[in-house]
């Protein structure tokens, strides 16, 4: 047994006695654990001899007080004590004895008696009681005529020492009658088997007709004494397959299930089957030497295949030599491979509950009923909808039939005339509810549903339309190009005896004939005088004298007498600045060039051409031979962060105000993983212009542990609900997020919502889970572009 931190518990005896001048008395400890796990062991406690106040005093001052004892044997089972089920009473009748089979048992194999707990020991003999014996007598004389010697009772028990004596009337013997004698049974006895076939058997005596023996029944007619009886089928021991080895070679060992169970396949208690027939259901395995130090590597059980209910996990089986290096399988032939696959189960899977159907939306013919449907999760209740497969979603509406509505229907009336005269027009008619003998009632009666259209539109023959068209205003302009505009209706013509009239404003320009006549127009009076023009001046030299640069010149707009005007027209303004092409300049690609070039050991912020782009660079560790590259971003720390939240929800399966941020949720703040940092300067590799996110040395973390780069998460919701963010702005950097850069989410019922901005330097992501997180697609590294 493993040793254990003992705590004694201190005792005194009774009754402390004065010996020269001392009040003492023995106080021992509690006992120690058994020295044994199992079997026949010791074990031990302290004894010491203690003064009034309780010091350690000599021993002889107690010597005339009993000493407790400091040793005693212990016992503790290393086995079971199985016991079979009891045989059949010894006798038919009276009283017997039944027997068992009991054996000492270690998981399922028989083991000696001497590891089992003698006191714990169950009983394998016992007395048994059967109905009464009824006596039976023999004639113990022959027989001389037609009388008969008194007969010799013995009796067909276990106490058959005992005899009875026949009454001393010798007239009882002397007239026997074999008329009024008869065959008598007993009740039958147990069956001699508990399971498949025996017999039973019972007592048949032949009496008179006051119950007295006789030996004048004919044997013809004498009942059975016993019979078959059947006790059902005998229970047996069954086993499964055997399981896999726990070594490919080197003497592993392997398991199967055995149960005891009736041939209709019921499982029953091992005590119903023979413990000393029971089959092992463990054994070595692959007990071959490993050729070479060649085996199976059995890789770590992988998640498994669903997120609850039953699936399948899997792991990676790989052929290794003696140095745990992977060869290839055809070394491991002679080794049986391990499986590569097992089943797995994940918790309960929600499903849909549907609750009890609603009344009929009527009270006669047909209707509708409702229930409400939600997702539900045994042992937590009602989750959010989307945690269930929609497409099994049960119906929340039926239709349900009532008996026959009493009988309404609606009638209509003829249509009135239609309301124009020409084109379009409308007409009505009464539309009546009425019941089987034709009466009006109140519409409530009736279907509105089906209820006739009272009114519908008309048309009559068409109607002519024309343009009326009114003067040209003024030209908007007094010199230069202008604009002229006048009115426009579209009217009726109506006719009465070639008389026409015109009715404005008339209708929709629709109904005129096209094409529409315009209602502006362009107009020019005269030209206008020059009132101001744009004045240019000398460009200005390249401003730089290697690369490209930039010329410039002044551009004014000056009237006729020189002076500045406001009056020139914007889009013929000429421009004022131009690139301007030098000699290429030569500017380092990477920190460590510009130590080699220019002997700089200096950190700070240098100027490096990246991909024929000069982009500013922060060169840190300059004064060692392997210097890094930082960006640094303007937008500060700020709008660059990552985060994991710290909340979780108390239910997992919600997402409470519409997925908002607030401190006040049912929640608890112990996510382990929760942290917030902050970012100043970020590491950057000119040669694969990438971002390394994992580097931290311009970071800072505010709370919790440190957060990659461009990484968020939480264990907050499983309810696609993430609350974790990051942010990335490259504004003022020159560089801006590739097009191809994307983020993974991993973990469990995780989510992502990444959003960019529309030049890609600002790039937010809001991610989560339970518990979940997001990261860039190729790791550590972010991919960015120069702009």
């Amino acid at each position: 047994m493993s040793a254990c931190q003992v705590q004694y518990k201190e005792t005194t005896t009774l009754l402390p006695v004065i010996q020269q001048g001392l009040m003492t008395h023995w106080k021992y400890g509690s006992w120690t654990p058994c020295s044994v796990s199992c079997g026949k062991g010791t074990r031990a406690r302290y004894v010491s001899c203690r003064d009034a106040s309780g010091g350690v005093a000599d021993e002889s001052y107690c010597v005339h007080l009993p000493r407790p004892q400091e040793s005693s044997s212990c016992f503790s089972s290393c086995g079971q004590w199985h016991a079979g089920d009891w045989s059949s009473c010894s006798v038919t009748c009276g009283q017997g004895r039944v027997t068992r089979q009991v054996i000492c048992t270690n998981y399922h194999n028989h083991i000696d008696s001497d590891h089992c707990s003698p006191e714990e020991r169950p009983a394998e003999e016992q007395e048994c009681s059967m109905p009464p014996c009824l006596p039976s007598y023999r004639r113990s004389n022959s027989e001389i005529g037609n009388e008969y010697s008194p007969p010799v009772p013995t009796v067909d028990s276990p106490n058959s020492h005992v005899y009875h004596k026949p009454q001393e009337n010798h007239n009882y013997w002397n007239n026997p009658s074999k008329r009024e004698s008869q065959w008598r049974t007993g009740p039958w006895g147990a069956c001699s088997s508990t399971c498949a076939g025996g017999f039973q058997r019972r007592a048949v005596v032949c009496q008179d007709k006051d119950g007295r023996m006789t030996n004048f029944c004919s044997e013809g007619t004498k009942p059975a004494e016993s019979k078959h009886c059947e006790s059902g089928p005998c229970p047996h021991w069954n086993y499964g397959s055997w399981g896999e080895c726990t070594q490919s070679c080197g003497d592993g060992i392997r398991t199967r299930m055995v149960i005891c169970e009736l041939p209709s396949g019921q499982r029953l208690n091992e005590q119903n089957c023979d413990i000393l027939e029971k089959p092992p259901d463990t054994e070595q395995c692959n007990m071959q030497v490993c050729p070479a130090g060649v085996t199976w590597h059995r890789g770590a059980w992988k998640s498994c295949s669903v997120t609850c209910g039953r699936g399948i996990k899997h792991r990676d089986i790989y052929c290794t030599d003696m140095d745990l290096k992977v060869v290839d399988d055809q070394y491991c032939q002679h080794v049986q491979k391990p499986q590569t696959h097992k089943p797995c189960r994940v918790g309960r899977c929600p499903s849909w509950k549907a609750n009890r159907w609603s009344e009929c939306s009527v009270t006669c013919g047909t209707g509708i009923q409702q229930r409400k449907v939600f997702c539900r999760l045994r042992g937590i209740g009602q989750i959010n909808d989307a945690m269930c497969d929609s497409s099994s979603h049960p119906s929340k509406t039926q239709y349900c039939e009532l008996s026959s509505c009493a009988h309404y229907v609606w009638i209509v009336e003829e249509w009135e005339e239609c309301s124009a005269v020409c084109g379009e027009g409308k007409r009505q008619r009464q539309v009546i509810c009425v019941n089987q003998n034709k009466e009006p009632v109140n519409d409530n009666y009736c279907v509105s549903s089906l209820r006739p259209p009272p009114a519908e539109k008309c048309m009559t023959a068409p109607c002519e339309y024309i343009w009326i068209l009114g003067d040209w205003s003024q030209c908007s302009a007094t010199c230069g190009l202008g604009y002229q505009q006048r009115m426009i209706y579209c009217t009726e013509v109506h006719s009465a005896h070639t008389h026409y009239s015109y009715d404005l404003p008339s209708v929709s320009y629709q109904e005129c004939p096209l094409p529409h006549p315009p209602d502006t127009q362009k107009c020019f009076v005269t030209d206008c005088p020059s009132a101001a023009t744009w004045k240019v001046g000398q460009w200005s030299k390249c401003s730089v004298t290697c690369g490209i640069g930039t010329i410039r010149r002044r551009v004014k707009c000056m009237d006729a007498e020189g002076l500045s005007s406001t009056l020139c027209l914007p889009h013929e303004k000429p421009k004022n600045t131009m690139s301007c092409q030098k000699k290429d300049c030569e500017i380092s690609g990477s920190c460590r060039d510009i130590q080699k070039r220019k002997g700089i050991r200096k950190d700070g912020e240098y100027r490096l051409n990246i991909r024929g782009v000069e982009i500013q660079i922060h060169c840190s560790g300059m004064q060692s031979d392997s210097p890094k590259e930082y960006v640094t971003l303007p937008k500060g720390e700020a709008e660059n962060y990552s985060e994991v939240y710290s909340l979780r929800l108390e239910n997992p399966y919600d997402c409470p105000f519409n997925g908002s941020r607030r401190r006040d949720c049912t929640c608890r703040s112990d996510y382990l993983a929760a942290g917030h940092t902050v970012f100043r300067k970020i590491r950057f590799d000119p040669s694969t212009i990438q971002i390394m996110t994992d580097d931290l040395s311009f970071a800072h973390t505010i709370f919790g542990r440190a957060v990659p780069f461009a990484t968020a998460g939480d264990c907050y919701s499983a309810a696609k609900c993430p609350q974790g963010q990051f942010s990335i702005s490259l504004t003022g950097t020159g560089l801006r997020i590739s097009d191809s850069t994307k983020w993974s989410a991993v973990g469990n019922y995780a989510t992502a919502d990444i959003r960019r901005s529309q030049d890609g330097t600002k790039v937010y992501g809001r991610c989560g889970g339970y518990c979940g997180k997001c990261v860039p697609q190729a790791s550590t590294r972010l991919s960015v572009e120069v702009y």
